[in-house]
């Protein structure tokens, strides 16, 4: 049923999906929660009623509204219908205890006894991103290989950060699912919100390309692509014909890692909604390598950065090919299994024989980041080679005044202390981050989803702030 599957991981916005509907009903103003229990799951309906307006919302993790088609009150009747779900919800109104008693039916006509009872909206989690007063503790110590401690152990100042964790409980920053942060070794504040928690595993959408540089540097290592200089011509023997071409044949992995192959392409200027969006237009085509490879190629004396969510999964195609190994394994077996990783996402090849993007739990999330500031240890072991950690991290092009790029890595430098210091990050769209900033023995993770293009929008107050509380 489709309500059902709009809660799995990778249907986009399917947790908070949902619009409103303004219809001028009767039911008496108030907010009104419902336990919609199906066989694996329970989802949590709130109910807000005014005057004008009914608003119905997924408050499971974090609320969203849903687009009503139909509603109406009459005779103390309630009645809704969602089209987009096919499905529909009867209930009568006792005007004595208030409640809503009645039955959800969904598209497989499966009715659920669903009742609504009155709350109070301010202490209704999911609504906001915590309704309790916040309170410092020290993560708690599981056996998953990350060490914990406390703030004071690793020498940052509490109350800078409790200012932060009121900033995003109040909406400052908006739309912040978790944070942590990790200094010598240590996991010293680990918080999450709207009813997310560690077990949760989020799509780290374009914070995968980094991954997938890890894994290219772990190729290159084991001499299965000689360097980054190879042609994608020489790499990608089945899109041989246009790979070849005249106007495709230079092109180089470092060019595709750097995102300076020439190709024109827009996937900053416009919201991934946007029908002017490059990945959007992408997103229409069969085969979307075709698509890419088949557009006129710009070449320039110097390189000229064009972000494009594709390179990471013509990468993929690439690493599949010089590997032998299908994405998934050697993504399993080469980093996930090595760095004690049991519980991920990883979806289906493409059509083009490629994965995408990937989910990981903001722990796991970290782990990455722990094992880069190690220059590629974990556990005393040597997964990454050191000098890729390096150069992969280091500035190759600058997209803008404030930002470089490496490989499938973003960089950029903040004050620490009357100081200038450098930090590399993963990116992902929604707010998806990990940041490192070596020189401070320093990472943080976010998770979120405040959607948006821009991979400084927010993230650098934030990191700011986390700075200011860290202590030499």
């Amino acid at each position: 049923m489709k309500l059902l599957h709009s809660n799995r991981l990778f249907v986009f916005f399917a947790l908070f999906l949902i619009g409103c509907a303004s219809r001028n009903p009767t039911l008496p103003a108030g907010d009104y929660l419902g336990l919609l229990r199906f066989p694996d799951i329970t989802y949590r309906l709130y109910i807000n009623s005014t005057n004008t307006e009914f608003v119905l919302m997924n408050a499971t993790l974090k609320a969203g509204r849903f687009s009503l088609d139909t509603i109406y009150f009459k005779n103390d009747s309630l009645y809704f219908r969602l089209g987009e779900y096919y499905s529909e919800y009867k209930g009568h109104y006792d005007r004595t205890s208030h409640r809503i008693t009645g039955q959800w039916t969904a598209e497989d006509t499966t009715a659920y006894i669903l009742d609504f009872f009155p709350i109070k909206a301010d202490t209704l989690s999911g609504l906001h991103p915590r309704t309790s007063i916040y309170n410092y503790k020290p993560p708690v110590q599981v056996a998953d290989g990350i060490l914990t401690n406390s703030l004071a152990s690793q020498q940052i100042t509490k109350a800078p950060l409790d200012k932060l964790m009121q900033r995003i409980t109040r909406g400052r920053y908006t739309d912040i699912h978790s944070i942590l942060i990790a200094r010598h070794d240590s996991l010293v504040l680990e918080e999450y919100f709207y009813r997310f928690d560690h077990n949760y595993i989020y799509n780290i959408q374009s914070a995968t390309k980094s991954i997938v540089s890890a894994l290219t540097g772990i190729a290159i290592a084991r001499n299965e692509i000689k360097s980054v200089q190879e042609t994608l011509c020489a790499s990608l023997p089945a899109y041989k014909e246009l790979a070849c071409n005249d106007q495709n044949k230079e092109i180089t992995l470092q060019q595709l890692l750097t995102m300076s192959t020439g190709i024109p392409w827009d996937e900053q200027t416009y919201d991934y909604i946007d029908a002017r969006n490059s990945a959007a237009i992408a997103a229409n085509e069969k085969d979307q390598f075709i698509y890419l490879l088949s557009l006129p190629r710009v070449k320039s004396a110097s390189p000229v950065f064009a972000y494009n969510s594709l390179n990471h999964t013509l990468m993929n195609a690439v690493l599949r090919n010089a590997t032998k190994l299908e994405n998934k394994q050697e993504l399993t077996d080469r980093l996930l299994k090595p760095l004690g990783i049991e519980n991920s996402y990883i979806g289906e090849p493409t059509p083009m024989g490629a994965i995408g993007d990937i989910g990981l739990r903001p722990r796991d999330m970290l782990k990455f980041g722990l094992l880069y500031i190690h220059e590629g240890r974990w556990n005393q072991q040597q997964l990454i080679p050191a000098q890729w950690v390096k150069e992969s991290t280091t500035p190759k092009i600058h997209p803008t005044s404030t930002l470089g790029y490496g490989y499938f890595w973003w960089t950029r430098n903040f004050r620490w202390k009357e100081k200038t210091v450098a930090s590399f990050f993963a990116w992902g769209y929604g707010g998806q981050y990990i940041i490192v900033i070596p020189e401070v023995d320093l990472v943080v993770v976010m998770s979120g989803s405040h959607w948006g293009t821009d991979p400084e929008s927010q993230m650098v107050d934030i990191v700011e702030e986390v700075l200011s509380a860290v202590e030499p």
